[in-house]
């Protein structure tokens, strides 16, 4: 009996789905790298499965743009490139300022309370994985606060993407204390009610990030000096 007919996978495309979280989550983690080629057989194989619904999951891996189809030769994940870094923090440069301002208008003490208990979180020492999670449950913290429900779900996607790439910037060491003051600046000005310094705050931040990610992706040789002049180029000419 395959997966597709156990009785705990009856509901439509809960195989192909299993496969696609898990493979989904293997990308994200870089447990599988950027160019790597995905064999569907071998897959398929793993999960004892057909071929089917690893095709299925796939084609939503590819809509997520975390994996190319090769005309008859399979699968490869997606290369980092300077245009997707470029599009992801361009987002957040957008996204997060604005989640900053509206939080300072709709937050309630109840909402302050939390942001400061996950701020307290960094004072622990960390390593990267568990510095992303803190980071990721406090930058949504801020978007759930703006009362905006698709800034919510952006939020979560965006942040989704970017742990694929602090993976590879940054280092693994367990650290204690970063971000914590930046944070706190922040939550303080979001219980202020000041907007604007709170939007200012998270612009800021969000461009040291920028700045840090692609030096650090260009360091360890994921970008390449051509690739950014020329993504800089389809940037301006997109003007």
């Amino acid at each position: 009996m395959t997966a597709e007919t156990e009785p705990n996978a009856t509901a439509p495309g809960s195989v192909s789905e299993r496969i696609y979280h898990a493979l989904r989550q293997e990308i994200m983690r870089c447990e599988i790298a950027p160019g790597a080629t995905l064999d569907a057989a071998s897959i398929a194989r793993q999960h004892a499965v057909s071929k089917t619904p690893v095709r299925d999951a796939m084609q939503k891996l590819a809509a997520d743009g975390l994996v190319t189809i090769l005309p008859r030769s399979g699968y490869r994940v997606a290369d980092i490139t300077f245009q997707a870094v470029h599009e992801i923090l361009d987002l957040r440069a957008a996204i997060g300022p604005h989640a900053a301002r509206q939080a300072a208008r709709y937050a309630t003490p109840a909402d302050i309370a939390a942001l400061r208990e996950i701020v307290t979180e960094y004072s622990r020492p960390l390593d990267v994985g568990a510095m992303q999670q803190v980071a990721r449950r406090f930058h949504l913290a801020i978007a759930h606060c703006s009362r905006n429900k698709r800034v919510v779900a952006l939020s979560e996607n965006l942040f989704d993407e970017l742990e694929r790439l602090l993976r590879f910037a940054i280092d693994f060491s367990v650290k204690t204390g970063e971000h914590s003051a930046e944070h706190t600046a922040l939550v303080d000005a979001i219980e202020a009610g000041d907007g604007e310094r709170a939007a200012a705050i998270e612009t800021a931040h969000i461009k040291g990030s920028r700045e840090f990610l692609i030096e650090r992706l260009m360091t360890l040789g994921y970008l390449s000096e051509s690739g950014i002049q020329f993504g800089n180029a389809m940037q301006r000419a997109g003007e």
